[in-house]
């Protein structure tokens, strides 16, 4: 990663771990943020129906990720940090959780977007679970999901920083926070 280019984090965590609130409070913050491609395709009348094919499902959140990363880099304003809701790791979870092998694309995508990824601050599950209108897990698979997420960072990317369940405020402030010390 050049001097110019931005620091990407992914905020990662299984359903109901409070990434979107929390990218919110970023933007409002005036940090860049990248929407999570997976809700963006379910929220698009033309791709909702997508996740019957878990397969043709993450191939296109593939898809949409690399475009929104690209775009975020292409806007890059010398803004330092950059902040991701998931990012391409995630789908290797998501395909296990389906039983289902990577594929070729993922991970070559990995392969060029590991390096751009500073770290991935993954959140702890809200301790009462709430599925988002768009989410089809309920408590259990939201669960499997999480660890799923957790063990495919550790074992594919160096820095994974837990970041606990705490009021939104002081997520936002431990995130900037561990972001900065990482520059």
């Amino acid at each position: 990663m050049s001097a110019s280019s931005p620091a990407f984090f992914v905020l990662s965590g299984g359903p109901c771990s409070g990434k979107t609130t929390l990218l919110a409070e970023l933007a409002a913050r005036g940090h860049p943020v990248v929407t999570e491609a997976a809700t963006e395709l379910i929220a698009d009348p033309l791709t909702r129906d997508l996740r019957a094919d878990p397969l043709d499902f993450q191939r296109r959140v593939l898809e949409r990720q690399l475009e929104n990363e690209a775009r975020a880099l292409d806007a890059h304003d010398g803004e330092r940090l950059v902040f991701l809701d998931r990012g391409v790791g995630d789908g290797f979870a998501y395909l296990a959780h389906h039983g289902l092998a990577p594929f070729p694309e993922i991970l070559a995508a990995w392969e060029r977007v590991v390096g751009r990824y500073r770290a991935i601050l993954f959140f702890a599950q809200r301790p009462d679970y709430h599925a988002a209108t768009h989410r089809a897990e309920n408590a259990a698979d939201a669960r499997a999901v999480h660890v799923r997420l957790l063990t495919e960072y550790r074992t594919r990317h160096a820095r994974v920083i837990e970041v606990p369940w705490i009021p939104v405020d002081e997520r936002v402030d431990r995130v900037i926070r561990e972001a900065e010390r990482l520059l």
